[in-house]
C-alpha cells in the first residue's frame, strides 16, 4: 500500500479531529433522515416521495465534497496528518506523495458515503425508492469528491497563504457546484449535483459516465501537477 495513503488513513480514522468530523457528518445526515420520516408510516401511498431521497443524497454528496476538499487543502487540519509541504522534505518519491494524497481523498470520500449509506437506505426504503439509486449516486459523489480533494491537494502545495488557498478552494466549489448547475444543457451535467440527480432519476446514462470520467481525469491531472510541484520545491531547496 502507498505509505502516504496508509498514514493518512490511520489519522483520518483514529484522530480526535477526524472522529469529530465524522460525528458532525453523521449528526447532520441523521437529522435529515429524521426530518424525512413521515408522521404516519401506515399511509404507504403518501410515502413514495423520491424527492426526499434525492435531497438526502445531494446533502450527503455536498458535505462529502466539502469535507474531502477542505481536509486536502488544509482548511480542516487532521491531527498528525502531514501536509504535502512536510512530505516534500521526506525521502518519499514525488509521485508517491502525489498519488497517496489523491488516494487519501478518494478513500475519505468513500468512507463518508459508507457512513451515510444506512441512513439514506432507511429513507429510500420507506419512500419506495430503489437502493440502486444510492449506488448510482455514490458513483458520482465519490468521483466528484475525489476531484475536489485532488484540487484541494494541489492548492495546498501551490499556495503558501491560508487566505489564497481558502479563496481558491471556495471559488472552485462554488464555480463547479453552483456555476456548473447554471450552465445550459448538456453542460449543466458538469455540476455534481445535476449529474447525481440524473443518475438517481434516469440511471447511469452516457452523460453521467462522461462526467465521472471528467472528474477522474481531473484527479489524475492533479496527481501530475502535485508531483511536479514537489519536485520543483526539492530542486529549489537544493539550490539555496
Amino acid at each position: 500500500m502507498n505509505p502516504v495513503l496508509r498514514a493518512d488513513l490511520r489519522y483520518r480514522l483514529g484522530s480526535s479531529k477526524a472522529l469529530t468530523l465524522h460525528t458532525l457528518f453523521l449528526v447532520i445526515i441523521a437529522l435529515l433522515t429524521f426530518l424525512s420520516l413521515p408522521p404516519d408510516l401506515a399511509r404507504l401511498d403518501e410515502l413514495r416521495q423520491g424527492g426526499l431521497v434525492l435531497a438526502s443524497l445531494i446533502v450527503s454528496a455536498v458535505l462529502t465534497m466539502y469535507f474531502t476538499s477542505a481536509c486536502a487543502a488544509g482548511e480542516i487540519g487532521i491531527d498528525g496528518e502531514k501536509s504535502v509541504w512536510d512530505l516534500a522534505a521526506s525521502s518519499f518519491p514525488a509521485g508517491t506523495i502525489a498519488l497517496g494524497k489523491v488516494l487519501s481523498a478518494a478513500s475519505f470520500a468513500a468512507l463518508q458515503w459508507l457512513l451515510a449509506g444506512p441512513f439514506v437506505a432507511v429513507v429510500a426504503g420507506i419512500r419506495g425508492e430503489s437502493l440502486m439509486a444510492i449506488l448510482r449516486a455514490a458513483l458520482v459523489g465519490i468521483a466528484a469528491a475525489t476531484a475536489f480533494g485532488a484540487t484541494g491537494t494541489f492548492y495546498s502545495i501551490m499556495f503558501e497563504s491560508d487566505f489564497a488557498r481558502s479563496f481558491a478552494h471556495w471559488t472552485t466549489l462554488l464555480a463547479v457546484i453552483v456555476g456548473g448547475n447554471a450552465l445550459p444543457s448538456p453542460w449543466h451535467a458538469l455540476s455534481p449535483v445535476r449529474s447525481l440527480a440524473i443518475a438517481v432519476r434516469e440511471g447511469v446514462r452516457p452523460t453521467v459516465w462522461l462526467v465521472v470520467g471528467v472528474y477522474l481525469l481531473t484527479a489524475g491531472i492533479c496527481v501530475g501537477l502535485v508531483r511536479r510541484r514537489v519536485e520543483r520545491i526539492r530542486i529549489e531547496a537544493r539550490t539555496t
